[in-house]
Formats: structure tokens, C-alpha cells, sequence
């Protein structure tokens, strides 16, 4: 291990599971996308451990029926339970992602605590913006969906 590995060991929570390791390791190193599956409970305190490594400004969002999805220009975009965005917002989020090369500092968390893929099977969730959103999963509960 390195020194940058190591210090991205020391720093990981004590009740990160191990077969999470790679996962925490990535998104502190890369800033990707991430995906946290599930309970309310467990998710908020896997956003609380890695507030300190996600891009500044944090914006946290809500789905509310007929709000827009804030469009930060920079920093990390916090959805909290994104299975509830409506299609509308789907769309205009995924547009929105569309926008950005990999290039920008923008960091787009997610939060679910129902599975997704069903939705995207039955069409409820766009695809597309399942996998945008998928870049890095953390499973924080046992879960039967897919990855």
C-alpha cells in the first residue's frame, strides 16, 4: 500500500465494512459519482462520514412534486432518496448531467433507500440517469438488486 492508500485507510469510519474499502477509497480519491443503497438511517451516516471529502459547496435536495433539481455549476449536488424525483426532474437532471464534461468539479451523491433497478425496469426511473447516478455504489444494507 502507499502512502496515499494508507492515509485513505487510516481515514475510512471504523464501521465501514471492508468489503466497502474500494468503494470509500475511490470516491475520496476521485470524486465520482456515488450511489448510497440504503436505509434513511445508514445512508445519513455514511453522508455525515464522507462530508468532509465531497466537493464544496454542498447542496442538499429533497424531491419535492414540481421543484426543480438545483443545478450547481460546482462543488457536490446531494440528492437524498432520488427514487422519489418525478419524470420531469428525472429528465431535467439527467440534461443537466448531460452538460458537464469530466472535467468539472461537480460530484453528484445520491441516496436511495428503495432499489432502483425495478424502477428502471418498469420504467418508472431513466435509465440513463441510473447509470449516471451508479458511478460508484455503496450497498449499506444487504440488498437482492443487481449492480
Amino acid at each position: 500500500m502507499g502512502s496515499g492508500e494508507d492515509a485513505a485507510a487510516r481515514q475510512r469510519p471504523i464501521s465501514l465494512p471492508p468489503e466497502l474499502h474500494a468503494e470509500w477509497d475511490l470516491v475520496v480519491r476521485s470524486h465520482s459519482n456515488l450511489l448510497l443503497v440504503g436505509s434513511s438511517t445508514a445512508t445519513s451516516a455514511m453522508l455525515v462520514a464522507l462530508e468532509s471529502y465531497l466537493r464544496e459547496p454542498l447542496r442538499r435536495y429533497t424531491p419535492q412534486t414540481g421543484v426543480p433539481v438545483p443545478q450547481p455549476l460546482e462543488g457536490t449536488l446531494i440528492l437524498l432518496e432520488v427514487a422519489r424525483l418525478d419524470v420531469i426532474q428525472q429528465a431535467q437532471l439527467l440534461r443537466w448531467l448531460d452538460q458537464f464534461d469530466e472535467h468539472r468539479q461537480l460530484q453528484v451523491v445520491s441516496t436511495t433507500s428503495e432499489p432502483l433497478f425495478p424502477l428502471v425496469g418498469t420504467g418508472a426511473f431513466l435509465a440513463d440517469l441510473y447509470y449516471r447516478l451508479n458511478v460508484v455504489r455503496m450497498d449499506l444494507t444487504p440488498s437482492e438488486e443487481s449492480r
